[in-house]
């Protein structure tokens, strides 16, 4: 069953993501999310994976394996 949330925009612009969807994407207070818009018009939110930039090389060779 696909369950359907309607979170209320707030002046700024901000929204509170529901806590089930908080859980599910293990979102946390500071982590950051993905927003994509398809070009259908959808959009897609995921949880964000910052790679510091000393970092970058590690993590990319990581990804090969």
């Amino acid at each position: 069953m696909t369950k359907i949330y309607t979170p209320k925009i707030g002046p700024k612009g901000q929204m509170t993501l529901p806590k089930e969807i908080r859980e599910a994407l293990e979102i946390k207070e500071g982590d950051r999310v993905l927003l994509k818009v398809e070009p259908d018009g959808k959009v897609v939110l995921e949880k964000a994976i910052i790679v510091v930039a000393s970092k970058k090389n590690e993590f990319r060779d990581a990804t090969k394996i």
